[in-house]
Order: structure tokens, then sequence, then C-alpha cells
């Protein structure tokens, strides 16, 4: 009995594997006909009636915009291939996606498994490639250096960021011609990674891919050594950018002002051109003495030195006449040469049309400059053909004065707009730069010193005896003027002056023809009324900004509404001999030592 129980329930176990069996069985052909049929279903929407080489032509270009725009490199590596699930909607995307290289040569080193398949799946296609290296034991190095030794023959761009160090040493190992690379990129961004970032480095090898980038053309230096002469700047280059750390080593060694001429000499390409922190100090001048560097095809400079550093590159420049320039000249020291040669370049070229000069930051100040008719005001406005940084830390400073004495590019302007913040513009010296100028746009409210210099009749020159400053100025844009107190006893006080002004320009016979208020303060219509007897066309924008004034009842209610303040008993001198100790301590120099602006 029990034996015939063991066969029987053995028997049902049988038929209720098999039984299961068929079922899986059956469930996995309906599944696959629930597959086809949604893919009937897909068949019938509009995007399956593309031609596979239109949606292969899509995908690509999300593939590129997700690559160029390098979320990634921000948001993690998880957004390296978030194209990729454009393959989860469909069978038939996914076989398209497969089937074209072009999608997937560009290859973003994260995971080695990822970055492995991406670059089995491109095949022979053209290879742009990108590595971010956070330490010098990343994984990512290895795989790196592999993929530029089997793959350099087809690689188009190369970017790789990491410590300092790592990218040097690794440039040792990259030995294989890239006969096909046109844009390099090598950038140290990553200081707090980098234990020797203040540290001397070696430069990158002079062997890298055994001198062989015949068709580089985009050459890309973040903050790390490179010499001169290395093959990478070669004949071939359309845009070099290189950013160095301030005063490295290489940058005051002997010779090596005269290895960056030789350097530009052999870049007869070069359309754009950015050096930050990146001209050596001349040491030796005769060696160079003389010597102009022709770059035909310059379409942009942007440099970033001391002034004194741009003014030496500047010297040894032969530039285009519509060549666009940024440059920012740091320190006092050097400022007026770099004023006297920048003004040298723009002799050659186009002459400016409209300028705007400003402060920035309260220790600089700023020239902006369009070769041709522009809104100066218009945020839709051309990018300036020229800008000028200088440093200035106090209103007499040398950056200041250079720009009066030494600048010549304001002489052909048509529309001059200048900012006056808390600046004492040399008005009279400035106006003298510009005989041809038109319109004349003041933001802020001015000193007083710009009317006297609006109006002043010239006597020392014989030749221009009873001529006044600016004759063709024949529009004048106040912006944020101050027309004077709203208190009775000196209400219109700066209203008054500037009449007076006006009248007196008329009677020289050089009239301003226009004028255009806007968000003036303290204005009123009576007073647009009294400027209209005088100048023809005021055009207003109708805003009475008056400032309120508060009577004594309400002060005072003010004042007992706020707790008193309890300051501590610190002396403030007046003058600097007032903050010496007897003693001479060098901390007592701490309180004057503080720059202008701050």
């Amino acid at each position: 009995m029990p034996t015939e129980v063991r066969l029987s329930s053995r028997v049902n176990e049988d038929t209720l594997f098999h039984a299961r069996k068929l079922l899986l069985a059956e469930i996995e052909m309906h599944a696959d006909a629930i597959v086809q049929l949604k893919g009937r279903i897909n068949n019938l929407s509009p995007t399956t009636r593309l031609p596979p080489e239109i949606l292969s032509e899509i995908f690509t270009l999300v593939a590129v915009d997700n690559y160029d725009a390098r979320r990634w490199h921000y948001c993690g590596s998880s957004h390296a291939y978030k194209w990729i699930a454009l393959t989860h909607v469909c069978r038939a995307w996914r076989d398209i996606a497969l089937n074209t290289p072009r999608l997937w040569s560009r290859v973003v080193i994260t995971r080695p498994d990822a970055a492995m398949a991406a670059l089995a799946r491109s095949r022979k296609a053209p290879l742009w490639l990108t590595s971010v290296l956070l330490h010098p034991e990343d994984f990512r190095a290895t795989m790196l250096c592999d993929t530029l030794r089997g793959e350099s023959t087809r690689l188009k761009e190369l970017n790789i960021s990491g410590p300092s160090r790592l990218v040097q040493m690794l440039s040792a190992g990259w030995t294989t011609p890239a006969i096909t690379l046109e844009k390099l990129t090598l950038s140290s961004d990553f200081p707090q990674c980098d234990r020797n970032y203040v540290l001397p480095s070696m430069p990158v090898s002079a062997e890298i891919f055994s001198r062989e980038v015949p068709r580089l053309q985009h050459l890309e230096i973040h903050r790390i050594a490179i010499d001169w002469p290395n093959p990478l700047f070669c004949s071939t280059l359309r845009t070099l950018a290189v950013h160095s750390r301030y005063d490295m080593p290489a940058s005051v060694k002997e010779g090596e002002f005269r290895k960056l001429l030789d350097a530009l000499e052999r870049m007869v390409s070069l359309e754009n051109l950015q050096l930050n922190e990146a001209i050596p100090r001349l040491l030796d001048d005769a060696a160079t003495m003389g010597r102009l560097i022709a770059l035909p095809n310059l379409r942009r400079l942007d440099l970033f030195a001391d002034a004194s550093e741009s003014a030496n590159l500047f010297r040894h420049l032969s530039l285009p006449i519509d060549v666009q320039m940024i440059i920012n000249g740091r320190n006092e020291k050097g400022a007026d040469d770099l004023v006297r040669v920048f003004s040298d370049q723009l002799s050659d070229s186009t002459p400016l049309c409209i300028a705007r000069l400003a402060p920035l930051y309260s220790s600089q100040v700023c020239v902006k400059g369009w070769r041709s008719f522009v809104d100066p005001r218009d945020p839709e406005a051309p990018e300036p053909d020229i800008q000028l940084f200088l440093d200035a830390l106090s209103p007499l400073s040398r950056s200041l004065q250079a720009l009066v004495t030494e600048s010549t590019f304001f002489s052909q302007l048509y529309h001059f707009e200048i900012q006056c913040a808390s600046r004492n513009w040399s008005w009279s010296a400035l106006f003298g730069r510009m005989p041809e100028l038109r319109v004349l746009s003041v933001i802020g409210h001015p000193e007083y010193g710009l009317l006297p210099a609006l109006s002043a009749v010239c006597d020392d020159d014989e030749d221009h005896a009873g001529i006044v400053p600016l004759p063709k100025l024949h529009t004048l844009e106040l912006e944020g003027l101050r027309f004077g107190c709203p208190h009775s006893d000196h209400e219109s006080q700066y209203l008054e002056k500037l009449i007076d002004y006006l009248a007196m320009r008329c009677n020289h016979g050089a009239p301003i023809l226009r004028i255009v208020l806007r968000c003036c303060v303290n204005a009123t219509s009576g007073d647009v009324a009294r400027l209209r007897d005088i100048v023809p066309d005021v055009q207003w924008d109708g805003r009475e900004n008056i400032e309120e004034i508060l009577n004594e009842r309400e002060i005072d209610d003010e004042a007992a509404e706020e707790p008193e303040e309890i300051l501590p008993d610190v002396f403030t001198p007046l003058f600097p001999d007032d903050y010496y100790d007897d003693d001479d301590d060098d901390d007592d120099l701490e309180f004057w030592m503080i720059p202008f602006g701050f």
C-alpha cells in the first residue's frame, strides 16, 4: 500500500510539472503575440513612417547636443548617456540606433563597461573622447591610455580634465600619431584634488602623439604647464587658448618671450587667440627689439595679464584692421604704456563710432567700443569690437590719467557714453580727445565739473580761441540726473546751472539741439518746460521722482523708534601721522593700506 501511494504521488507531480510547462509555453506564445501586436500598433504612428536615415540623423543630433552641453560634468556620470533612452522606445528604434555608428562615437569614459560598449558600437566612425580624472589612482586613467593607444587613428576630439601632474604624466604615454585629431583640450580645474597644484611641475610631453597632429585646429590648455616649442603649437591651429597659473616658473625664464613669438610666428592660420596669465616676462628687450609677428587671419584677441606684459606682446603684433580685442591689464604699473600701444594698434584699424567708459568693481575702469553704429543700451546689441580693462584704485590713478593723456582712439567718436558713479572724471581733458562727438550720454549724477567742461571757451590756443569743447555736439542724454534738492531753500539748484551753461553754448554758436531725460530725480514738468525754452527738442520719460523730505517731528519719531547704538570708543585719525605709535609697529600701516573703493 505505501508503494502504491508513492507511485501515485510521483505520477501526480509529473502531471503537474508537465501541465505547468505547457501553461508557461502558452504564456510565452501569447506574450510574443502581444509584442507583435504592439509592434503593429507602433507601425501605425507617424514617426515610424520616417525613413531609417532620418531617424538615425535625429538620434545623432540628440546625442551630440547631450555631449556638447556637458551636463554630466556637473550632474554626474549618469547624464553622460542620458540620450540612450531613445533606444528603449521600441524595437525598431533600437535596431536603428545599434546600426548607427555615429550615434555611439561621442564617448565619455565613466564606467568601463559603458565606455567599452560605446567604443565597440561606434565601429570605425570618427571618435570624440572625454574623460574627467579625479585623482592619480583613478581607474579611468588606465582605460584612457588603452583607448588612445588603440583608437588614436580615428580620434577627432579629445577632452581631458584632471590633476595637472596626472595629465602631464599621461601625456608622455600618448605616443601613437593622431592624424585625424582636430581639437584638443587639456585642463586642470581641480586644484583641491591636486596636492602639488602650487608646486612646479613638468610640462606636457614634447613627444605627445609622436609630434604628428597634422589636422589640429583647436587647442586649449588650462592650468597645465606647457613649453612654447611644443609641437602642439603647429601651423594648422585656428584657435588657441592658454590659461596658466599666475607667475608660473616657466613664465619668468629668460628667452621664454622669444619662444612665444616663435610659436605665434608658426601659427599663420590663427583666428582666435586667448592668453590668460600666459605671457612670459620680457627680460631681454634686445633679443626681440623690432620684431613684428603678423597674424593676418586673426579675428579675436583676448589677453589677461599685467599691463606691462600685455603692452610688450602688443608691441610685437601686426593685426588685421577689423580684429576684435579684449584686453585686461592688471596692475597700474605699465598702464600708460598699454594705453599708448593699444591706441597705436587702433590707429591702423577702422575708427570707433561708439564708446562707453565706466568704472567696474570699484577698482577697475572699462572702455568698450564699436566700429559700427549700434545702440549700446540695447541688450541685443552686438559684442563690442574692443574692450579695455584697467586697474584704477584711486580717482587720480595712472590708468585714468593714461586714458585721458595717451589715448587717441576717441578722436572719431560719434556717440560717447560715460557712467559717472562716484568718480570725478577729468572732463575737460577727456572732451578734448573727442572733436567729432555728436551724442553724449551721461549715466548717473555728474559732478559740477561736467557743465563747465561742456561750455568752457578756449582762450589759450590762438587757433581755437572762442571755440567751446565738443563743437559738433548736438544731443545730450542724461540718465539719473538729480535736478536739485526738493528743499524749498535750494530747489532746482543743478537745473539752474544746467540752463546757464546750455545758454552759454548757444551764445558761442554751438547749441545743444536735443536733450533726452531718463529717470531723473526731482524733475517736474515745469523744469522740463524751462529747458524747452533753450533746447528745441527735449524728450522726457515723464517720471517725476521727487525725493521725500521728513519734517522735524517725523525725524524725531523715527529716531525714538530706533534703539540707540552704543559705539566703542575708537580713535579715527585724520592724518596718517596721527595713527602711528612711537614703537613704529608695522600693524599700524594696515589702516592706510585699504585699497580705494573698498
